[in-house]
């Protein structure tokens, strides 16, 4: 290869060359940034960054597996490591096992969203939840802190309570953050907009931005969204202390910025108080998971509803119900092999079949765990010239995998 990008230009049309380039596994392709000053111009255009990411998306499709599991070590261990596990359909093969470029205030934290190769986090304590935030790539090395501006400090003085959500916009080729915060104790029934504030960041500025004529119905109950059909859903209420029947989901659809109230069918198990919704994503549609609470003595078993039309309440449909030997904590997602993975109370990861009944207990550990979908990308090789009020760092630790 060497040989031949001495006079590229001479043996390669570059058009032949975007092509070749672009069908390469991301590792490798940014390996090649080092060749010369032409392959780093080259791979770092936009143009070939969007180019390799649809080729990876479209690999993932048929057939090479887009689901990973996130394993943070343990906070106060030596080194922050964290492992990237790929869902072969048979087991968990290990991608990455890098440290965590990061430092949070609270020492652990927790997943807002990821997409197109991007990890997003923040800081799971309750005073800089939302205000500490990095998107990272895991493949790269590579992160970007996104700055809390002067006006939005003085706000989570106001504020108790702070939601975050992370996507892609494809119209724009941007990449977005949306921050909710209210108070804890709000009656929404004659809320003012003095309440909550609800702000957009988008990478390509490096600005946040305040939706003047949001329009909050409740209080968000759960920390991480589910993102179905161009919406960010949460589980959702009147207020933190609210009983369980009160819940319903909120929506934000990330292209007209506004949010939506949807209800949960009337199912009965749903209105007992031993229940626990997560909400999910069930073969491409929004879905929630019904487990006992840990701590609850009572019914064992674990339904799924799926909403197979989204958006429409009466599309609400109940695929399965059955009775589990153990007590979920809490599920993280869908396998290829469509088994639920699930958080026990006993600190071990199983996958749970519905159709089949049959359970794995999984060999995996760790403090925190995060099901995500995940694309091996290019992205943040780009320059970002208008990126202000971020900071760029570049780890070098060995790459493993």
């Amino acid at each position: 290869m060497a040989q031949i990008t001495k006079n590229t230009d001479e043996q390669f049309p570059e058009d032949i060359l975007f092509e070749i380039v672009s069908r390469l596994p991301a590792k490798s392709v940014g390996r090649f940034t080092t060749v010369s000053k032409s392959w780093y111009a080259f791979i770092r255009s936009p143009a070939f960054i969007a180019r390799h990411l649809n080729r990876s998306i479209a690999r993932n499709v048929v057939g090479d597996s887009s689901l990973y599991l996130l394993c943070m070590s343990k906070p106060f261990d030596e080194h922050k490591t964290c492992t990237l596990l790929c869902d072969n359909m048979i087991s968990f093969d290990e991608v990455y096992d890098v440290e965590l470029p990061i430092d949070f205030q609270s020492i652990t934290c927790r997943l807002v969203g990821s997409c197109n190769g991007l990890v997003c986090l923040t800081d799971n304590h309750c005073d800089f939840h939302g205000r500490i935030i990095y998107v990272w790539n895991p493949l790269l090395r590579k992160f970007k802190f996104i700055s809390t501006t002067c006006c939005c400090k003085r706000l989570y003085k106001k504020f108790t309570e702070v939601s975050v959500g992370f996507w892609y916009d494809g119209a724009k080729n941007d990449y977005k953050l949306i921050r909710i915060m209210y108070f804890e104790k709000v009656d929404f029934a004659g809320c003012d907009k003095e309440q909550y504030h609800v702000e957009v960041y988008s990478l390509n500025s490096g600005y946040w931005r305040k939706i003047d004529d949001a329009k909050l119905p409740g209080i968000i109950k759960c920390s991480h969204p589910a993102f179905v059909d161009g919406a960010l859903i949460w589980r959702a209420g009147y207020s933190l202390e609210s009983e369980i029947d009160t819940d319903f989901i909120l929506s934000f659809d990330t292209r007209s910025e506004l949010f939506q109230r949807m209800e949960f069918p009337d199912f009965q198990e749903y209105h007992s108080t031993q229940e626990v919704p997560y909400l999910v994503v069930y073969k491409g549609c929004l879905a929630f998971f019904v487990a006992p609470d840990c701590g609850a003595i009572g019914s064992d078993d674990w339904s799924i509803w799926v909403m197979k039309e989204f958006g429409v309440v009466e599309s609400w449909v109940k695929e399965y119900s059955e009775e589990t030997p153990q007590k979920a904590m809490w599920p993280l997602g869908f396998t290829q092999n469509n088994e639920i993975l699930i958080d026990t109370t006993h600190g071990g990861i199983i996958a749970f079949n519905f159709e089949t009944k049959q359970i794995r207990i999984l060999q995996i550990y760790g403090y925190n765990l995060f099901w995500i979908n995940y694309t091996e990308s290019l992205v943040f090789l780009e320059k970002r010239s208008s990126l202000k009020g971020n900071r760029t760092c570049i780890t070098h630790e060995k790459a493993t995998g």
